[in-house]
C-alpha cells in the first residue's frame, strides 16, 4: 500500500499543475503587486508572425490560451469591458501563452477578441510574470511597472470588479 502511494506521487504533482493551469475559481478581487517591471523580452509575435517589443504601459494584459475553458468563458465580458471603456488611457491586450500561430489564428476563426492578440508562444515573457495559472490579468502602469494582478476567471460585468477596475484607473495612467 505505501509503495502504491509512493508511485501516484507523481501523478498527483502532475494534476495539481493542471488543475492549477486550468482552474476555473472565480478570481475576487485585483491584488497588488510590487517591485516587478514589465518583462522587456522581444519574444512576443504579432498575428503577423512579426516579432514585437514589450508592450509598454499603461496596459491591460490578459493572459489566455486557446485549450484553457474558463479563458474563453471570460472572453464575451472581457470585450464588453474593453467596449464599455473606450478612453480609459490604457492599451489592451490578450496575450496568447504557448500556443502556436496557426492555433491561434484557427481559434480566432471562431471566437472574438476585441483587442490586440499577441502571442508568447514559448512562455519567454509570461514566465518572467507570478502566474499562478489561467487565465491572468495584470494592470500596469505608465512607467512600465506591474501593479495589479488578478488571476483565475473574472466576470467582467460584475460590479464590484467594475468599480474595483474604475478605482485603479488613475493610478495606472499617472
Amino acid at each position: 500500500m505505501f509503495q502504491s502511494l509512493l508511485t501516484r506521487i507523481p501523478a498527483m504533482a502532475i494534476i495539481g499543475t493542471c488543475v492549477t493551469l486550468t482552474s476555473t475559481a472565480i478570481a475576487e478581487t485585483f491584488r497588488p503587486v510590487t517591485g516587478l517591471a514589465l518583462p522587456d523580452v522581444p519574444a512576443l509575435l504579432t498575428l503577423k508572425n512579426e516579432v514585437s517589443d514589450s508592450p509598454e504601459g499603461p496596459v491591460f494584459i490578459n493572459i489566455w490560451a486557446s485549450w484553457c475553458k474558463p479563458c474563453i468563458d471570460e472572453l464575451p465580458a472581457l470585450n464588453a469591458l474593453k467596449a464599455r471603456y473606450p478612453d480609459a488611457g490604457v492599451q489592451w491586450l490578450a496575450l496568447n501563452y504557448g500556443d502556436s500561430l496557426d492555433q491561434v489564428k484557427q481559434f480566432m476563426n471562431t471566437h472574438s477578441i476585441d483587442m490586440p492578440v499577441m502571442l508568447d508562444a514559448t512562455t519567454q515573457f509570461t514566465r518572467q510574470l507570478p502566474l499562478t495559472g489561467l487565465p491572468a490579468t495584470f494592470l500596469v502602469d505608465s512607467h512600465g511597472q506591474v501593479r495589479y494582478q488578478l488571476d483565475g476567471y473574472a466576470d467582467w460585468n460584475d460590479p464590484a470588479l467594475i468599480r474595483q477596475w474604475e478605482a485603479l484607473l488613475p493610478e495606472l495612467t499617472q
